[in-house]
């Protein structure tokens, strides 16, 4: 039998989001194997998918309110959550490991002679970000010390893989695999929600540099305005005061709106709702919201780059990057054509069958046999 070790790192840093997600999925899908043995059982976090899941230690403790004390408990846990990683680590307790996010803390802990498997999500820092700053991010470093010493990589997508490639040409092809991912089900029954405007146009998630959410609110501004539709965000914070006075600046503020959510079923009742869901963005690792889209019968537009295509196939509408006439174009042709988003409608349903999580899981089995 082998023995999978995973560690704390995604579930300390997030509470919710697509990679927590899709490691709470891989470990149950393996854990569901006879030939294998995940390490370990649960853990201590308020991660909500690993609370859905069953997979966490003293669960009773996150549903407390606050009391005193109660932080500096869950640090004094947390912190015996990473020694105990560290404790198997050294004990080569284990056949192969998988950290869930890049720091590099396990490197002088892990036996010369136990594998590590590695997922790489995205280069976004390395092609942004740090040219921006013009320093290495510390995830950039992380991942430099972690990519050319890794047994084995998988990559969520074959743009990732190439952008892997690209900036770590030393590394032999062969030792990657690309593993794409899924998105769960929502419910199929919208929720009610109140406020929404009669007609709207979804952005999901965060909308700074790279997901290119003002160039998307500059170039439909006056479409909106004339066809009085309104560009809804949902799934990251409140504008903030730059976003308010670019908005303000361009007379946007009245269609352009921020909405909070509650869950996934709100989230998908936005998704079913919306005229259309637009992911404006010039890079990503692989897009789990085009899956949301395609799974709530949402018709979907895409920038014809990065992991788009591989994603989307022919089940989404594309506009070329920075062709602001071609964004409103492909716009205008799902809002005035029913066929049209019929035709998108029932393409994303067929194009959810090859992303699901039981092949997820199979192929990370496949890596794992080579060991």
């Amino acid at each position: 039998m082998k023995r999978i070790l995973f560690d704390h790192q995604i579930f300390r840093k997030q509470n919710f989001g697509g990679i927590s997600k899709y490691f709470t999925e891989l470990m149950k899908g393996v854990g569901k194997e006879s030939e294998y043995k995940v390490l370990p059982k649960k853990f201590f976090s308020k991660n909500v998918h690993l609370s859905e899941s069953q997979l966490t230690r003293f669960s009773k403790l996150n549903k407390l309110k606050k009391f005193p004390g109660k932080g500096r408990l869950e640090r004094a846990i947390e912190k015996e959550e990473e020694l105990r990683t560290i404790d198997i680590l050294k004990n080569g307790r284990f056949d192969i490991f998988q950290p869930t996010y890049y720091n590099p803390y396990f490197l002088k802990h892990l036996p010369a002679d136990k594998p590590f498997v590695l997922t790489v999500y995205d280069m976004i820092h390395e092609n942004y970000f740090d040219k921006v700053m013009e320093t290495l991010s510390a995830e950039s470093e992380w991942k430099a010390s972690l990519i050319p010493r890794a047994d084995h990589i998988i990559a969520i997508s074959h743009h990732t893989k190439k952008e892997i490639l690209y900036h770590f040409p030393a590394v032999d092809e062969a030792k990657i695999s690309v593993v794409h991912l899924a998105a769960t089900g929502y419910t199929t029954e919208a929720i009610k929600m109140q406020g929404l405007p009669q007609q709207y146009i979804l952005f999901v998630g965060v909308r700074k540099y790279y997901k290119n959410f003002q160039w998307l609110a500059e170039t439909l501004n006056e479409y909106l305005k004339k066809s009085n539709i309104t560009l809804l965000c949902a799934g990251s914070g409140d504008f903030d005061a730059y976003e308010r006075n670019v908005l303000g600046r361009i007379d946007a503020l009245s269609h352009v709106k921020y909405i909070p959510v509650k869950g996934d079923n709100e989230m998908a009742a936005l998704y079913q709702n919306a005229l259309c869901f637009i992911f404006p963005s010039l890079e990503e690792g692989f897009g789990i919201p085009v899956l949301e889209g395609f799974i709530n019968k949402c018709p979907v537009i895409l920038s014809n780059a990065s992991c788009f295509p591989e994603v989307g196939g022919d089940a989404a509408l594309y506009f070329e990057p920075g062709n602001r006439d071609d964004l409103v174009e492909k716009v205008s042709q799902i809002v005035n054509n029913k066929a049209l988003r019929e035709e998108l409608i029932e393409k994303g349903t067929e194009r959810l069958k090859i992303f699901n999580w039981k092949s997820t899981v199979e192929q990370h089995l496949k890596v794992y046999e080579r060991f």
